[in-house]
């Protein structure tokens, strides 16, 4: 068998480690011992805003503006 270089094993255990450092963690997530911080929810009307502001030539169906015709950004 052909011998590995000193590389290849560094590679192997560098992955190796991140997996199960990766499976602690999930573990300890699912088992409610830690807590990440989770990102908080956009309300739809201040999300149809955001998009009217990046598209203003878009068309708005729904959102805070009344009228449906093209619509500019408040």
């Amino acid at each position: 068998m052909a011998k590995r270089g000193k590389s290849r094993d560094t590679l192997v255990w560098t992955v190796v480690s991140g997996l199960v450092l990766v499976g602690i963690g999930l573990y300890l997530r699912d088992r409610g011992l830690l807590r990440l911080p989770e990102p908080k929810p956009v309300a739809p009307a201040e999300r149809a805003r955001d998009l009217l502001k990046k598209y203003p030539e878009a068309e708005v169906f729904s959102g805070p503006e009344a009228d449906k015709k093209k619509g500019t950004p408040p």
